[in-house]
């Protein structure tokens, strides 16, 4: 670990020289934090395991899964304890989506509430954020704006890990886990819907682009805070710089065959191509938000959801992909509180 930190300088500068065979062309402008966490990351292989399940890619590749009406759910909640005015409690619930291996079937979830509150939020997670303390300390200040917050944890992540760990994630594991945030998002603000007058779906990163599908399918309106997302993800794991972590070999089966591989996953990635699913109940109560120098997230894609979704909000942060979560918190959380404010 230590060599790899003597590497930062070259990091910093930009990595633009061939010879590192690190950073394409199309993404010039990312931040050095980006540049360094997709560097020290290359080592950790994804979808090193393969496709996975050849079965489940027909199910997967219909967009029709993502209207299916969720059953209803009815949380189990702990005690909670309360912390000057909001309480705080952690519920399960059994996933709708009986696709799921069953030692990833229980949904775990947090919720921060005063009784008082008639607006709520639903969190989704970002890739690799398990538990929930980062978006509590990135969006836990929303409470205080008058919203009532609940985090869900996506499935193979967390209390919901496969016991053989992250590293063993299929393809078709990561179709499984988009499909059953959507799910299990819609799930939940359905139980919510009578309480609340006001929600929002809101998401960072992966978070951001399945909230912008739930929006998207739910047959009411919410609000939607898409940040750090844009309208497809085939791009991001293609030509990103998370597409440095992609064990194209493993995929391809040789090396000559990547290129088949990465078209493949193109294709399977393009069901969740936000411009191919309708427009919200409230496109008007979307806000999108961009980060300037994302080297995972294209720019160019934040704009076409944009576009897409007529009378959204467009918003840009001063920062890449992971520094924003520290340096534009307050940021972020006026996004969210934005959207809510338009319903």
């Amino acid at each position: 670990m230590m060599g790899e930190w003597r590497e930062w300088p070259k990091l910093i500068n930009g990595f633009r020289s061939s010879d590192c065979g690190v950073i394409p062309t199309s993404i010039p402008a990312a931040h050095p934090l980006d540049l360094a966490v997709a560097w020290l990351s290359k080592r950790s292989k994804l979808f090193s395991h393969g496709w996975g399940d050849e079965a489940l890619f027909s199910r997967l590749s219909d967009r029709g899964c993502y209207f299916d009406p969720p059953s209803q759910i009815t949380p189990n909640w702990s005690v909670g304890h309360e912390r000057r005015g909001t309480t705080r409690r952690d519920g399960t619930f059994l996933s709708p989506l009986e696709l799921l291996p069953e030692h990833t079937r229980t949904v775990h979830v947090r919720a921060w509430t005063r009784p008082e509150y008639r607006a709520a939020c639903v969190f989704l997670a970002a890739s690799r954020d398990e538990g929930f303390r980062l978006r509590e300390h990135v969006f836990g200040g929303l409470s205080a704006r008058g919203l009532d917050l609940y985090f869900l944890e996506n499935p193979f992540y967390g209390s919901r890990r496969a016991p053989e760990g992250l590293s063993r994630m299929t393809v078709s594991d990561h179709g499984l886990m988009a499909l059953g945030m959507v799910l299990e998002a819609r799930a939940m603000l359905e139980h919510l819907h009578a309480r609340y007058p006001k929600m929002v779906i809101a998401g960072y990163s992966m978070g951001g682009h399945m909230a912008a599908i739930t929006a998207a399918v739910l047959p009411f309106a919410v609000g939607c805070a898409a940040l750090a997302t844009g309208a497809a993800a085939s791009s991001i794991y293609t030509r990103g710089l998370l597409s440095w972590s992609v064990d194209l070999d493993a995929l391809g089966g040789a090396p000559d065959a990547r290129a088949l591989a990465r078209e493949r996953l193109l294709q399977v990635f393009d069901v969740a191509d936000v411009t191919r699913y309708p427009l919200p109940v409230r496109p008007d109560a979307a806000v999108i938000a961009g980060c300037k120098r994302d080297g995972y997230v294209f720019n160019s894609e934040t704009e076409r959801l944009h576009q897409h979704w007529k009378g959204s909000a467009l918003r840009w942060i001063p920062a890449g992909h992971f520094s924003a979560l520290v340096t534009s918190r307050r940021a972020l959380c006026d996004c969210v509180d934005e959207a809510a404010c338009k319903l």
